[in-house]
């Protein structure tokens, strides 16, 4: 074929007028968000990052449940390590973008930035020490930090449940995990808001101010010991110095702020929403684990990851043209509503974990039994010592305004004590 006549193919960066991920993850349904690109472009979409001084970053969202598997599977064709995304290469990037802090040019020393031995060098001692932890000892003190906010709560009243539990629940149980106290736990808190808050300046100032509270606690388990988290990562012979442990602690303090407050507010949103769901559970018929499992089939709590891939080749991916030095996202909550791979019956969810809401491949999450085990606990407290009720009707709940998380931004609700069910099955 004579070159002049073959057919141009546009560039990621040549697409105009694209759908920003905020856009689809604030919206009241992303699901047609997603159906109006598959139809327009197929299991593979350009879309926009963020928007600053007028410059568009942008990036291919992968909507395809096997289109996502093979990209998380493979490190051969797609890196997590940002050093070989081309805005970073030819210093494209405007300062003071929030992805910039995600995607840093230069990969900090955690697995969750690396690939290959080095990823698994990285790896090794965060998947030891979650292994290491006494489970029993996790649960009793998820209880009492749930008992502890309830008590804030007091036997009756109103105000955002978001605010007032599913947050201050969430983030505060993986903290203690690590081995934090309250207060240093609530500190962290604060810095975690900021990080997902979208404001480039304020996650940078975030990320420093927690990572100098990680280094201190660091300082202390070598003196001190302990069987905590950080205790456990201390003593493991794969770090070359104390960096590699904060970063690597840092991971979960990231994912408590971002995955399980939104898994436990979406969790307790449906339940107060949705009566024939909350019927189901409470008679029986489905465990709060299948509840759990049904949310993230169907409002994961990670729309759309964080964690963006990187093409090392030009390939060929959902019928597009990926050029090496490409930005590609995972739609998660696209690829769980994948027809090719779910149907609309709800008992086809019930004990079905091939959702991709941990993930799959060499960086799937290391602490999804972790997390189930905060989130089932911090649900079941709460609706066996408050009866709750929403406030507002559900279609005035707006959703958080974040390229990743989907949850409501709100739930105001009334609540006064309740007595004791016994615990959820």
């Amino acid at each position: 074929m004579n070159p002049q006549t073959a057919r141009h193919v546009a560039t990621l960066e040549e697409h105009r007028g694209l759908t920003s991920l905020t856009e689809i993850t604030s919206s009241p349904d992303p699901q047609a968000h997603y159906a109006r690109l598959r139809a327009q472009w197929g299991e593979v979409a350009p879309v926009e990052i963020e928007r600053k001084d007028d410059v568009v970053v942008p990036a291919w969202l992968v909507l395809g449940h096997a289109e996502n598997c093979h990209v998380m599977r493979s490190e051969v064709d797609y890196s997590r390590n940002a050093a070989n995304w081309r805005w970073n290469r030819e210093n494209l990037l405007p300062a003071g973008t929030a992805i910039g802090t995600f995607a840093p040019p230069a990969p900090r020393p955690t697995s969750f930035y690396h690939d290959g031995p080095e990823r698994e060098r990285l790896r090794a001692p965060l998947d030891d020490a979650l292994a290491a932890l006494d489970e029993r000892a996790v649960r009793d003190q998820t209880r009492y930090m749930c008992e502890r906010v309830i008590e804030r709560m007091g036997d009756s009243g109103s105000g955002d449940l978001v605010k007032v539990y599913s947050r201050p629940v969430g983030f505060l149980a993986m903290t203690t995990t690590l081995g934090f106290d309250l207060e240093t736990g609530a500190r962290l808190m604060a810095d975690s808001a900021a990080v997902v808050s979208g404001d480039g300046e304020q996650v940078a100032k975030a990320q420093a101010s927690t990572a100098a509270i990680v280094m201190e606690h660091i300082g202390q388990r070598r003196q001190d010991g302990g069987q905590d988290l950080i205790g456990h990562l201390v003593g493991h012979p794969n770090f070359a110095h104390d960096g590699e442990i904060a970063t690597s602690a840092i991971v979960p303090v990231s994912a408590a702020a971002i995955f399980l407050t939104a898994w436990i507010t979406q969790t307790l949103h449906q339940l107060l929403a949705d009566r024939e769901l909350s019927a189901r559970m409470s008679g029986g018929r489905l465990t709060l684990d299948g509840t759990l499992d049904q949310v993230l089939w169907r409002r994961s709590p990670i729309a759309q990851s964080p964690a963006l891939r990187y093409a090392r080749n030009d390939v060929q991916l959902g019928g597009r043209s990926i050029r090496k030095g490409d930005a590609l996202v995972l739609a998660i909550a696209a690829a769980n509503a994948d027809p090719a791979v779910h149907t609309d019956d709800l008992w086809d969810e019930v004990d079905n974990r091939s959702h991709l809401s941990w993930g799959t491949g060499p960086h799937a999450c290391p602490a999804p039994r972790l997390a189930r085990l905060i989130a089932r606990t911090a649900v079941d407290h709460l609706l066996r010592h408050r009866d709750v009720q929403l406030t507002v009707p559900e279609s005035s709940l707006p959703a958080a305004a974040s390229p990743w998380v989907r949850h409501a931004e709100k739930l105001p609700v009334t609540w006064q004590r309740a007595t004791d069910r016994g615990a959820f099955r």
